[in-house]
């Protein structure tokens, strides 16, 4: 490798580490053969770079005019490839947005990214958040459930629960329909000062019609644009629409600013300080821009100069006194490091731990039994670390034995040096989790404390035979629960997940026509049934996929 790393253009560009055919890493530079000697340097210390380089077998290059298309350049080819140790491409999917569609009479959808024909609201940091929003939307504006709108002569059950104004029978003038739109479309921008006098003159018309089952409609509608105009009067922002990139150390918090309140946040731990700019790049990569974006760190010139070209927005680099203090407020729920150390030292006479892993087992009936390891890092879960296990050696209702195949698993990558050696590990369960796991421990000679969290009494178990009350001892709770509770929120959604997979498998195997090809087709691109019913027919034809599918499918779950 180092001989291929000295023949390397001393030029700007862009590398790419492979193996094989398959990229591992991409990055930029202003002289390429001096950042992949960096590269190689700091594989000495460093595990991420070590990895890069130990798993490549060549690395090629494109030599560009200047760091611009660089840095234009890696973000395409990370998105195309995604490889294993670029962190841009695991933003760059794009979060999730809600789109009000362009249509006859328009609807409400999640999708992600930013090519889609109509109004862009979010981001939204979970999908469950969104899918929150789109039932409201339908709830206040009966906004059609149905895509695409068929003709009926009788509206659908959505109609009589008051989700839908029932545009498909004709059940709504069309122009009130859209003044519904529009009242959804303030909802989600926060620009209801426009709307609300056109509400109020409609109410008048339906009183004077007597239509009162729309007067309460309607006076659902302005009370909430109200509540939202009154929120934003007391919220003191001075920013409508706002993304705010925050760094604290190796801890980078986003946050959202939405009708001038702050509405979501995400926290990200980096590995290392060139990552942050990729994090930027890669939340815009397929995300919506906001009129403002604004950061407590500088940005170099060919990053600011790729912001520029997707959309009008303005930068800035210094955060307000008050902003800066309610980002501080809202990042309290993190346990500051210097009063963890303190209550390790007090309560389990250990130094704190910098590194936490957490294991939870997850099974349906003694039927998809999976494992989970999530990972805290001085106060943060840093989810790109979690990692989940299907059992394979298992095959009834074991807990036990389990528990025993994912902690033997995850040690020998330890051992190995495929993954950072934490401090401890965290079983979510009693002494017998506990023995479990010390027995696996010692097997492979780990230096890691283990301890157990037994659920409804909250006691910790310590291998050293300690039985501690955390209800007694918040600032240790909030910390273990965190984490046990989170081991076993991410092996319930991977075991969900499992279940879901194999009902879109075992409806594919009973209709006839779809290949093979066309099973790994589906597989690849929708994780259970819903995705595929609520996939538009456009998507699904550049798929390769006869939309027809859909009515077929609906057959066997009818």
């Amino acid at each position: 490798m180092i001989e291929l790393i000295k023949n390397a253009p001393q030029a700007c560009g862009v590398y790419l580490f492979k193996r094989g055919n398959k990229v591992l890493y991409v990055g930029k530079a202003k002289n390429i053969r001096e950042r992949l000697l960096q590269h190689y340097k700091q594989a000495q210390e460093n595990l991420k770079e070590r990895s890069i380089i130990s798993n490549s077998d060549r690395v090629d290059w494109i030599i560009t005019k200047n760091e611009y298309e660089a840095l234009v350049l890696e973000v395409d080819l990370i998105q195309l490839h995604k490889p294993k140790y670029n962190v841009l491409h695991k933003h760059g999917g794009g979060y999730p947005v809600i789109v009000i569609t362009e249509d006859h009479f328009p609807t409400v959808k999640v999708v992600r990214g930013v090519q889609h024909e109509g109004n862009v609201f979010g981001p939204f940091f979970t999908a469950q958040k969104a899918y929150k929003v789109k039932r409201l939307i339908h709830k206040l504006f009966k906004l059609r459930t149905c895509d695409p709108m068929p003709v009926r002569k009788e509206p659908c059950m959505d109609y009589h629960l008051g989700l839908c104004s029932g545009p498909c029978a004709g059940l709504i003038r069309e122009d009130d329909y859209m003044l519904s739109v529009r009242s959804a479309q303030s909802l989600l921008s926060g620009y209801v000062s426009e709307i609300l006098p056109e509400l109020y003159q409609k109410l008048e018309e339906y009183m004077r019609e007597l239509e009162f089952e729309k007067c309460a409609v309607l006076r659902d509608q302005i009370r909430s644009l109200e509540k939202l105009s009154l929120g934003q009067s007391v919220s003191g922002l001075p920013y409508r629409h706002a993304d705010v990139f925050y760094k604290m150390g190796r801890m980078l918090g986003i946050f959202l600013i939405r009708s001038s309140k702050l509405v979501d946040r995400e926290i990200i731990i980096l590995e290392g300080e060139e990552e942050v700019e990729e994090v930027v790049v890669g939340f815009y990569y397929s995300n919506p821009t906001p009129e403002t974006i604004l950061l407590n760190f500088e940005l170099s010139e060919e990053v600011q100069r790729w912001l520029s070209q997707k959309g009008k927005l303005s930068l800035l680099f210094n955060i307000d006194e008050d902003l800066e203090k309610l980002i501080k407020e809202n990042l309290g729920h993190f346990v500051p490091y210097e009063v963890l150390r303190e209550e390790f030292v007090k309560v389990l006479k250990i130094n704190a731990p910098s590194r936490i892993e957490g294991f939870d087992i997850s099974h349906f009936y003694g039927n998809y039994t999976v494992g989970s390891c999530v990972v805290w890092e001085e106060g943060v879960m840093n989810k790109k670390r979690y990692r989940r296990y299907r059992i394979k050696t298992v095959c009834k209702v074991d807990d036990y034995a389990s528990l025993e195949e994912v902690l033997t698993r995850r040690a020998r990558r330890l051992k190995e040096g495929e993954e950072p050696m934490p401090d401890l590990w965290l079983i979510d369960g009693g002494l017998g989790q506990l023995t479990v796991a010390i027995r696996v421990r010692d097997k492979y000679r780990l230096p890691i404390k283990v301890f157990s969290l037994a659920k409804e009494e909250e006691i910790l178990y310590t291998e050293f035979g300690d039985r501690i009350p955390l209800k007694k001892h918040q600032i240790l709770y909030r910390v273990f629960g965190q984490i046990r509770d989170e081991a076993h929120r991410f092996a319930l959604s991977y075991n969900k997940k499992l279940r879901l997979k194999e009902g879109l498998k075992d409806v594919l195997d009973r209709i006839k026509g779809i290949g093979e090809a066309k099973r790994k087709i589906i597989y690849n691109n929708f994780e259970n049934l819903y995705e595929l019913l609520k996939a538009e027919e456009g998507y699904l034809r550049k798929l390769g996929i006869n939309p027809s599918i859909k009515q077929e499918i609906e057959k066997y779950i009818s």
